[in-house]
């Protein structure tokens, strides 16, 4: 019976130590060619895995970590990773476009802002007015630094 615990307990952990070292693997590819590189030397190349280890190790060890612990879950998640991204995800759909173009926007605010009358300001911008005669403009004499600091307390 111990014999039979400690091999379930060594296949649980085994099973834990595969399924993260391949999601790991994976996340860290995933990385690489969202950055641009076709292959391994392409990301040593361009600074890829520098970047990776810089910014990007330590949350998809974790990431992966987790994914170990709980591999009985993540391993059919893992093997179905397209079919689970398509149908719950909703991964699948074409013709619908994740950012829009940026020359349509682009001509789509031309197009409110002349619907608006926004090639002139709104409001015209004050121009700087001198100084009214309410109030009178007094000079301020430079002092030594810390002179005002010297005089005594009640001698204003």
């Amino acid at each position: 019976m111990l014999v039979l615990c400690l091999g379930v307990m060594a296949g649980y952990l085994l099973g834990g130590l595969v399924t993260a070292r391949a999601v790991f693997r994976q996340e860290r590819e995933r990385f690489l060619r969202a950055g641009g590189a076709r292959t391994a030397t392409d990301a040593a190349d361009g600074g890829l895995v520098r970047r990776f280890e810089r910014q990007e190790r330590q949350q998809t060890e974790a990431f992966a970590l987790c994914a170990g612990a709980l591999w009985p879950v993540a391993l059919p998640l893992l093997a179905l990773h397209g079919l689970f991204g398509a149908v719950a995800l909703d991964r699948g759909r074409t013709g619908v476009a994740a950012r829009p173009d940026p020359a349509a926007v682009a001509a789509r605010i031309d197009e409110l802002e002349r619907e608006l009358r926004l090639d002139a300001p709104a409001f015209p911008l004050p121009s700087p007015a001198p100084p009214s005669g309410g109030f009178r403009r007094t000079e301020r004499t430079e002092q030594p630094a810390g002179a005002a600091r010297a005089r005594p307390r009640g001698s204003d």
